[in-house]
C-alpha cells in the first residue's frame, strides 16, 4: 500500500496500465471510465491536498464505494496520474486485466481517494 498527498490539477486522476489508456470523454459523475482508463474527480487543487491511496483490496481501510470495474492491464502494472501526465502512483498487478474498487470520502470533492486492485 502507498499513499500520496496532491494537489490535483483540474482536480482530477486517472488510472490505467502505465503504458497510460485511453480516457473516458465526459465526465457525468465523479468517476467515469473506459477497458483501459478510469477517472476520478478528487480536491480542486485551490482548495486543498487530496490523500490518494493505492494497494490491494485486503490491505486498504474503506470508505464509500464509488466504483468497481475490470481494467485493461497489459503491461501488468497500474499508474495513477494527472491531467499533466505526471505519475503520482504505481502497483504492479498479476493478470493482464485488474479489478479496481475506488472509495471516496466525498461524493463531489473527495480530499480522500482510496484506490484497491485485485
Amino acid at each position: 500500500m502507498s499513499s500520496i498527498r496532491i494537489a490535483a490539477p483540474n482536480a482530477l486522476l486517472f488510472i490505467s496500465d502505465v503504458s497510460g489508456g485511453v480516457p473516458p470523454d465526459v465526465m457525468e459523475a465523479l468517476v467515469a471510465s473506459t477497458p483501459s482508463c478510469i477517472a476520478v474527480g478528487c480536491m480542486s487543487d485551490s482548495n486543498g491536498e487530496t490523500e490518494v491511496t493505492l494497494g490491494t483490496m485486503q490491505d486498504l481501510p474503506r470508505e464509500s464505494l464509488a466504483f468497481e470495474g475490470d481494467l485493461e492491464t497489459p503491461n501488468r502494472a497500474v499508474a495513477v496520474w494527472t491531467v499533466l501526465r505526471e505519475t503520482i502512483l504505481q502497483a504492479s498487478v498479476p493478470h493482464l486485466s485488474a479489478k479496481v474498487r475506488i472509495w471516496v470520502n466525498h461524493p463531489s470533492e473527495p480530499n480522500k481517494v482510496i484506490i484497491g486492485l485485485g
